[in-house]
């Protein structure tokens, strides 16, 4: 198990969902602490407001490219690969599972389950730990990020 896949199964098994964990992951790699930001990241868990729709996985590696190239004061602005950033990771995942909503990539039975227990299925994992090496990819291919960071 490598040290991403264990600290994403650590934070699962504290109760945060994909979106949280993908944010967790890169402010821990950054050193940083933002807990209004996680809270906010729940929103997103199971499927956008847990409907079981748009993965977590999706939206919340959107929120990690955006938090390297989304606009952040009044005189700040987006940076021009945004949407090129996010537009590749979405197809890529798209690609990988064949649809983006939750419900079709973890099962309506499991999708239950995780909505009462917040457990989640080791495809969950499996697909997190990818996701997440291919989000670093996106982000150090557009230099956002160093090779060794």
């Amino acid at each position: 198990m490598t040290k991403n896949a264990f600290t994403m199964f650590k934070l699962a098994s504290q109760g945060y969902c994909c979106s949280q964990i993908l944010i967790l992951m890169e402010l821990e790699e950054k050193g940083i602490e933002n807990t209004d930001l996680v809270k906010a990241m729940a929103g997103l868990c199971i499927g956008t407001g847990g409907s079981g729709r748009t993965c977590g996985i999706i939206t919340g590696g959107a929120c990690l490219i955006g938090f390297y190239a989304g606009k952040g004061s009044p005189e700040d602005h987006n940076d021009s690969n945004l949407s090129k950033m996010i537009l590749e990771y979405m197809e890529w995942f798209e690609e990988e599972n064949g649809s983006m909503d939750c419900g079709d990539i973890v099962g309506v039975d499991v999708l239950e389950d995780i909505r009462t227990n917040m457990v989640y299925p080791v495809k969950c994992g499996n697909l997190m730990s990818k996701s997440y090496r291919k989000l670093r990819e996106i982000l150090e291919k557009n230099e956002y990020i160093g090779g060794g960071e």
